[in-house]
């Protein structure tokens, strides 16, 4: 089991008053030089003062509270070190372990959607210090599509929301014609459209399934292993259309070999600079999903003491730091509360169910 130090512990302040220390046992000074000394350590309090006032924003600490973690914390990431949820547990974990003054150590535990780490989070005593970064398919599709995975949400508590994403439904206009829903579904009255999404289990699979399920349409996937290998399909024309998560689906949008034209979500999508994609709710189909990361612990954990970490979580998503790191992964915050990230998951539940029993089972 492979364990990895997020940070090491700075130990500046500690060597800073050593050195004082010395400094006060070097010898007797006369009450002039005390008296200007006192004047200049005075000076320099209201300086320091003025600039923790001022830079209170950037501050990873919350108020204190009554937890206090006495043994390191650890997170289990299910996915390998340096994909893109390891690198947003390290970030926000970054700022748990200013905030507490205790090490955070990360574990990657991969295989079976997840289900390995969670396992392995429900062997130990429910403890705060004890948690693991999740995605919503854990408790939603992988349960579905495999019947060896057997999680539960009761036996966890949410503790913090990490990130969430919209995913969208693209075409490539310069190599089908098509431009927006109505033509794509009058296409597909026709012919049969091929679109890329994952492969069976997978969330874009399901949402093309359910999509055109429920319009009518004649479709068939072409699989991959990754949507930018969909997006590659689409610039090529070896697809009419492919769906995938927005952050994913931007770079070619910017490029303008892909044009979004729907988004699977209640509301429209705005986070395209310039344009505005409709919701399928809106287009009369009520299919809404989003990816979803999240901080969770065994049930049972103290309440008191996971509602402090999602407020560590925040704060520290505030400071500059974090901001600088954020940008530098294409990585924005989520920090939904936990009843708000179980809500959704559960809601999610239903749809994945219900999809599932229409078109695959």
């Amino acid at each position: 089991m492979k364990r990895r130090n997020l940070m090491a512990l700075v130990l500046a302040g500690v060597m800073a008053a050593s050195v004082m220390g010395c400094a006060s046992q070097s010898g007797a000074k006369n009450p002039s030089e005390t008296q200007k000394e006192a004047a200049k350590e005075e000076a320099s309090n209201e300086s320091v003062s003025k600039d923790n006032e001022s830079g209170a924003a950037d501050s990873a600490a919350v108020p204190a509270g009554s937890w206090k973690p006495d043994h390191d914390i650890t997170i289990r990431v299910p996915n390998a070190a340096g994909g893109t949820m390891d690198t947003i547990t390290r970030i926000l974990g970054q700022g748990i372990q200013q905030s507490t003054g205790t090490t955070v150590m990360i574990n990657n535990l991969t295989g079976a959607s997840g289900a390995i780490a969670a396992n392995d989070l429900l062997a130990k005593d429910a403890d705060p210090c004890e948690l693991m970064t999740s995605g919503i398919a854990l408790f939603t599709l992988a349960p579905l599509f495999n019947q060896d995975i057997k999680v539960s949400l009761d036996d966890f508590a949410i503790v913090s929301g990490m990130v969430s994403e919209d995913f969208v439904l693209c075409v490539n206009p310069e190599k089908s014609g098509i431009h927006n829903w109505e033509e794509l579904k009058a296409y597909g009255e026709k012919e049969r459209i091929l679109f890329g999404s994952n492969t069976p289990g997978g969330t874009t699979h399901m949402l093309g399934t359910a999509l055109f399920g429920e319009a009518g349409l004649n479709a068939e996937a072409v699989t991959s292993d990754g949507t930018n290998k969909d997006m590659l399909a689409l610039t090529s024309g070896d697809v009419v259309c492919a769906i995938g998560n927005a952050s994913a689906c931007q770079q070619f949008i910017e490029e303008g070999t892909a044009v979004p034209i729907a988004v699977f979500s209640e509301d429209a999508y705005e986070g395209f600079e310039g344009l505005t994609v409709p919701s399928v709710v809106d287009l009369g189909y009520d299919i809404q999903f989003k990816s979803c990361n999240f901080l969770m612990a065994k049930k049972g954990a103290d309440q008191t003491a996971l509602d402090q970490i999602h407020d560590m979580i925040q704060a520290y998503t505030e400071t500059e730091e974090c901001k600088k790191l954020a940008e530098s992964a294409k990585y924005v915050p989520d920090i939904a509360d936990g009843e708000t990230v179980r809500a959704m998951i559960e809601d999610s539940a239903k749809m994945c169910q219900e999809i599932y029993e229409k078109y695959y089972h």
